[in-house]
Parts: C-alpha cells; structure tokens; sequence
C-alpha cells in the first residue's frame, strides 16, 4: 500500500470518528427513543448496505474482467510475436534479418518505453513507427520462388496478428470501473458508515472501536478496488511477463 492509499484509509477513520463525535453531541436524545425512526433508521441502513455490496460486487467484476481481458491481450501479442519471429525463417537472408531486428527493437520498446506511458494512459510513438516499418519491410519483401511468396505471405499474416492484439492492448489502457459506479460506491460507503454512527448513543472505546473498524474495512476495499481500476497502471497491474518471455524465444529460433 502506497502512501497516498494510507492516508487515504487513515483520513477516513478519522473522518469516521469525527463524524460519531458530532452524532453523538447534535443528534437529541429523543430521536433514539422514538421506535418508527429507529425502524426507519434501521430499515434503511439495511437497504443500504445492500446497495454498497451490490455496488462493490458490480465493480469488482468489471474490474476483474478488464484485468483478465489486457491479461490476455498481452499474452497474445507475445504468442504472435514469437509465430512473427518463426514465420521469417524461409524468407531471404537480408529481408529475414531485417524484420527479425525490427521485432526484436518492437518488442523492447514496448517493454521499456511503452509500458511506462501506458501507465499514464498513453501509447508509444516508436513502438507504433517500429510496427509500421516492420509491415513496410514485409509488403516489400519478394520471395525468390513461388514458394517464398507464400512465405512472405505467412509473414504478413503472423504481423497482422501481432497488430491486433496490440489495438487490443491499446484499447484496454482506457478499460476503467466507470465514474457512477464510483460515485455510487462513495455515496453509500458514507451513509453506511454515518447510519451506523448515528445509532450510537455515547461515546466509549468500544463505539470508537467499531466505528473506527467499519471505517477501515470500507476504505481498504475501496483502496484495494482502486489499485485494480486500471489494468496497466494501478497498484494491481498488468506485467509485460509474455513479452520477456517472447525475447528469450528470439534468441532460441
């Protein structure tokens, strides 16, 4: 947990028990007696609870399944990579070392420089100029028999696979549990935690203790959500393991 997520979690028990201290002075001592408010009180507390875990299971979910999907089109361009780097073997000495030397730069690139802007929800300028120099060297590539045609062919057809899964990678950086599941969240994590405040009468350690718990927990799930809003950016990420693993493969063919 970084510093900005602790003061996070500890700005809220704070803010909590800040809260149950102003409960506990302004709200009259009546309204506890009275048993329809408290029915309302209670009802309604219920109610939101169940909003906040609905809420919380919706974004999970869906940032979950934005974590799993980039996962997947990482490990897709990797694979596509390594097809890319064996499909050139037949073709002509300069063309194949040529191409072989554009991807390996490609996928370095992607590694040291593009990763990092991801992270800040951007592309790589190079890594795109790489990828079209690679298909401009393998439209131009001529075999020097049919069957070297074919090859080049195959070529071509590995790099289209490699450019659709980098789009799909390109597309996932701005894959986010979107703004009214936050807003949601937000709003019903502060009434759950003020409609418990509310029904406490004096203060104890053993108020303090409870509202100061139901605090933390809340805000360590909202701090652990955030940390995987973000498939390549937040502290639960997208590592580049498939495209390592595609350069040691390089050298291997």
């Amino acid at each position: 947990m970084n510093w900005s997520s602790t003061a996070f979690v500890a700005g809220s028990v704070l803010a909590s028990l800040l809260l149950m201290a102003l409960m506990v002075r302004y709200v009259p001592e009546h309204w506890h007696e009275r048993h329809a408010l408290k029915d309302t009180l209670d009802h309604f507390s219920g109610l939101n609870r169940t909003l906040f875990s609905f809420i919380l299971a919706l974004s999970i979910v869906s940032a979950q399944a934005s974590l799993s999907k980039a996962a997947e089109d990482v490990s897709n361009e990797g694979a596509s990579l390594v097809n890319l780097h064996w499909a050139t073997r037949p073709l002509p000495d300069t063309s194949r070392e040529r191409v072989r030397d554009l991807t390996r730069q490609y996928t370095v690139t992607v590694i040291n420089e593009e990763w990092p802007a991801m992270a800040r929800g951007e592309s790589s300028v190079q890594a795109q100029k790489l990828y079209d120099e690679l298909r401009r060297t393998l439209q131009d590539t001529r075999g020097e028999s049919k069957q070297g045609e074919v090859f080049a062919r195959d070529s071509l057809v590995a790099l289209r696979e490699v450019g659709d899964a980098r789009r799909a990678r390109i597309l996932a950086v701005s894959h986010e549990i979107p703004p009214y599941l936050w807003i949601g969240l937000l709003l019903s994590a502060l009434l759950l935690v003020a409609a418990a405040a509310v029904q406490i009468r004096a203060l104890t350690w053993t108020s303090v203790f409870s509202i100061g718990l139901l605090a933390l927990l809340v805000s360590a799930v909202l701090t652990v959500l955030s940390a995987m809003n973000h498939p390549f950016g937040g502290g639960i990420h997208v590592e580049p393991e498939p495209l390592k693993f595609a350069l040691q493969r390089f050298s291997d063919i």
